[in-house]
């Protein structure tokens, strides 16, 4: 009577009834292996099927000396199951479920499948040989030996694979810095998964920080018919990475600054970007600026900023009176200072790296050019860096007119946050560096345009052109004309903090 109640109520829909009869069937009765299997499995299917916690537990209530038709049944449920599952909670049940020969094979072998696709190949095996050792069924083993050998069982529907080219052997500041960008790389392909999107593997290769490193790599990752590349990280290892190509892969550094011109499908997340400079023209003439004066660090960087910014403030009506420029490593700046008073421009516009600020601010104050009547000081957007903001005396920045991709209203980019909760939760640590946000924004980007594109690397190329407003997690993200730009928001700098102005 309580076995047809049990299933009377699962036909009714009344999950909660069904288990709980299902459960007062098995402490009443004595009842054989086989038998209690059946009713064990059917509990575990009914608590499934209704949304109910305790799920999982109960199917490792299944005895495994059942029938074999029953441990079938339960193995498979177990499979659908773990297919369901985040990361997170397959390494919390991998560590703490008893080692069950049916049940828990089928959860190591989802996890390992997870952790091969993106790049893990070492704990996929060491799963797979934990599952194989407690004789699951024929069928999973199969899969278990693929995942030993280093292949992704059923690859049917995967949209191809992803490259990693970082310098995983390099020095030790290096290696800690592809670490992060590769966990950015790896939440992207988890996220996308989870939101039931075509899966892609990870296929990473280490520059070990050399270009000869960076050739073999990309060789390696265009014979395994790759649809796109996340790095290297320097302009040097870029240029020797692009370089080597045989075909159209694109590839997208997360932190290299300058991106070798005229080759296709290599862009940079955070290379110098022409929007910058218009919106400080844009800004400076704004702010009724008709004459400046320029002072640049003498950089390939800050010279293709000043290119930039020259065309579009003259464009709008304004005149470059002169163009002053000192070499890295200067600390005094006597001359310059001396021809800037003489000029007596309406605005001093500062392109330099975020390193030579405290440097050149103090300058500014002691030869006297923040005396000039109506001078204004714009800067680039170096000077709203959040690593500027917080390390310069206030003094010298206090005032400036500068620009910014980071909207002052909200952290980082309109992705921010969902990156942040996916981060937190599936390395179970917190996020202390933005640097994976990196990793993660350069993937969803090669991600959405395979997609787009087929799969393919020439697809993928294609595609890559048509993004517009991708609302990443370090900014709100387009490809233009081969860039990766970003949206500037005109700022003054007030007692260390970025204050909006009007456009």
């Amino acid at each position: 009577a309580l076995w047809l109640a049990a299933r009377a109520s699962r036909v009714a829909g009344a999950y909660a009834e069904a288990a709980e009869w299902a459960t007062r069937y098995l402490d009443r009765l004595g009842a054989s292996p086989g038998e209690a299997g059946e009713v064990a499995l059917f509990r575990a299917r009914v608590l499934r099927e209704g949304g109910l916690a305790g799920a999982v537990e109960a199917l490792f209530h299944v005895s495994p000396f059942a029938d074999e038709a029953t441990l079938a049944e339960a193995e498979e449920l177990a499979a659908v199951t773990a297919s369901t599952m985040t990361v997170p909670e397959l390494r919390d049940l991998a560590m703490e479920a008893p080692d069950h020969p049916r049940i828990l094979p089928p959860f190591l072998a989802e996890l390992g499948v997870r952790r091969l696709r993106v790049g893990d190949a070492a704990e996929a095996r060491g799963l797979a040989l934990r599952a194989l050792e407690l004789s699951p069924g024929p069928a999973l083993e199969e899969v278990l030996r693929e995942l030993v050998e280093g292949r992704v069982p059923g690859e049917v529907g995967v949209l191809g694979t992803l490259g990693t080219l970082l310098p995983e052997g390099g020095s030790p500041s290096m290696r800690e810095v592809a670490q992060g960008i590769r966990e950015g790389v790896e939440l992207a392909l988890i996220m996308d998964e989870a939101r039931g999107l075509r899966p892609a593997r990870l296929h990473a290769e280490d520059d070990e920080g050399s270009g000869g490193g960076a050739v073999l790599g990309i060789g390696a990752l265009e014979r395994d018919g790759a649809f796109g590349v996340v790095g290297p990280l320097t302009d040097a290892m870029v240029a020797a990475a692009a370089s080597a190509r045989a075909g159209a892969l694109p590839i997208i550094s997360p932190m290299a600054r300058m991106i070798p011109e005229g080759l296709r499908g290599v862009m940079s997340l955070t290379a110098v970007d022409p929007g910058a400079a218009r919106a400080l023209a844009e800004l400076a003439r704004r702010q009724g600026v008709r004459s400046a004066v320029i002072l640049h660090a003498r950089t390939a960087e800050m010279e293709q900023e000043v290119a930039w910014f020259r065309a579009d403030f003259t464009a709008l009506g304004g005149e470059i009176l002169r163009t002053i420029s000192y070499a890295p490593g200067t600390t005094n700046f006597p001359s310059e200072m001396a021809q800037i008073v003489r000029t007596a421009p309406d605005g001093l516009v500062l392109f330099i790296p975020p390193e030579h600020i405290d440097q050149i601010g103090p300058q500014i104050a002691y030869h006297g050019v923040d005396d000039l009547e109506r001078l204004r000081i714009f800067g680039n957007d170096a000077w709203s860096s959040a690593g500027v903001l917080e390390g310069v005396n206030s003094r010298h920045t206090e005032g400036v007119f500068t620009v910014t991709a980071q909207d002052p209203r909200v952290e980082y980019g309109p992705g921010w946050s969902e990156f942040v909760a996916g981060y937190e939760e599936h390395f179970r640590r917190t996020l202390r560096s933005a640097v994976p946000a990196l990793g993660y924004d350069a993937a969803r980007l090669l991600l959405l345009a395979a997609r787009e594109g087929g799969g393919t690397a020439e697809g993928t190329a294609r595609a890559l052109e048509g993004i517009r407003d991708f609302p990443g997690a370090t900014g709100l993200l387009s490809v233009i004309d081969g860039r990766v730009r970003r949206v500037y928001i005109p700022v003054r700098i007030e007692n260390r903090r970025t204050v909006p102005l009007p456009r």
